[in-house]
């Protein structure tokens, strides 16, 4: 089974939402995570994901490409980080099912957890998210590094994604993993394979 959600945390623990809801799921099966302010831009995201996961059913995890992400190698180039009409997300998202490849961000600083899936095994392995709110999904990525788990950019996924655009930045007190290593020079991966 593969299984959308969008975990909710009151207490901003979204790590600790990530691993009550991973906790839930059956041995083989994997969860989609979507930020609540990101949205597919086409019907076929669910396909593209399982079409992953029966091409690398070990990978450590599968992320999407968005809009407005720090990582550059996870923003579609094609994309205007300040346009938010969605027809113009369509056709990215669109355009963006011809790209039939998967881009390896194992060595990276650590994905932006837009949209990304992750099996329960795989999470097992990484040891779950450290708890707090930014750097979740980096503490899974680099949990995935140490247990030789490959992370794959699909780069026929496209996201839309608002990020904090019109809301303005995150309070000072937003709850962080402590000691992330995801700041300072990002290594841009360059191995790509070609899905089937």
């Amino acid at each position: 089974m593969i299984l959308p959600m969008t975990p909710y945390a009151s207490d901003r623990n979204l790590g600790r939402a990530y691993n009550e809801a991973m906790d839930r799921l059956r041995a083989d099966d994997w969860a989609v995570f979507i930020d609540h302010d990101a949205m597919n831009t086409t019907r076929e995201w669910g396909r593209l994901i399982e079409e992953a996961i029966a091409f690398q059913p070990d990978a450590g995890a599968f992320v999407a490409v968005t809009n407005r992400i720090d990582a550059t190698w996870q923003r579609a180039r094609e994309s205007n980080q300040d346009n938010h009409d969605i027809g113009y997300h369509t056709s990215i998202g669109t355009a963006r099912l011809k790209k039939r490849t998967l881009l390896d961000i194992t060595d990276t600083k650590g994905f932006g957890g837009v949209c990304f899936a992750v099996s329960r095994r795989s999470w097992l392995d990484a040891g779950g998210f450290a708890n707090g709110l930014l750097c979740v999904d980096h503490s899974l990525h680099f949990g995935l590094q140490r247990a030789g788990r490959t992370v794959w950019l699909m780069e026929n996924l496209y996201v839309y994604h608002r990020r904090r655009a019109f809301v303005g930045k995150l309070p000072d007190d937003t709850p962080r993993v402590e000691d992330c290593p995801c700041r300072g020079p990002e290594p841009t991966p360059t191995r790509r394979i070609a899905l089937p």
